[in-house]
């Protein structure tokens, strides 16, 4: 992996982005004014889950103390469904930023794990009604 590659802080930033992702969906799974929103919720819950617990087992194979999660995250000031679905978009831009850098491991799991999440987290934003950016993941220049 090239020099400027911090593949341990890149873990810990894609793993707090999803220890947010599955705090963020179990809130708009409980507030969610109809069940199509739930259901969504609950779902990208568990595939966050899924993704989170794998980033702390490699966190844990590389010997990098894995980032824990906080007591809790940012929230919607409006439960509003417009409200609702631009949370979760943002939640999975933040999502995706956060992968942007991990899919540079040397590791071939590791960074097929991280570019699969960063094009997941792409649809997801595109699904709660987010735009399509050039590069899923870059901050616009």
């Amino acid at each position: 992996m090239s020099e400027t590659t911090d593949v341990p802080g890149a873990l810990a930033e894609a793993l707090g982005a999803e220890h947010a992702a599955v705090y963020g969906y179990e809130y708009l799974r409980g507030v969610a004014g109809d069940q199509g929103r739930r259901d969504a919720a609950g779902e990208y819950s568990r595939l966050h889950k899924a993704l989170r617990d794998t980033l702390h087992d490699a966190a844990v194979e590389l010997g990098v103390g894995p980032e824990t999660a906080r007591s809790s995250y940012p929230l919607p000031s409006d439960q509003d469904a417009a409200s609702l679905d631009a949370y979760a978009v943002g939640m999975e831009e933040t999502t995706a930023r956060a992968y942007v850098w991990l899919t540079a491991a040397d590791d071939p799991a590791l960074r097929s794990t991280a570019a699969r999440a960063l094009q997941a987290a792409t649809v997801r934003a595109l699904v709660w009604g987010g735009g399509l950016d050039t590069l899923p993941g870059f901050e616009e220049a």
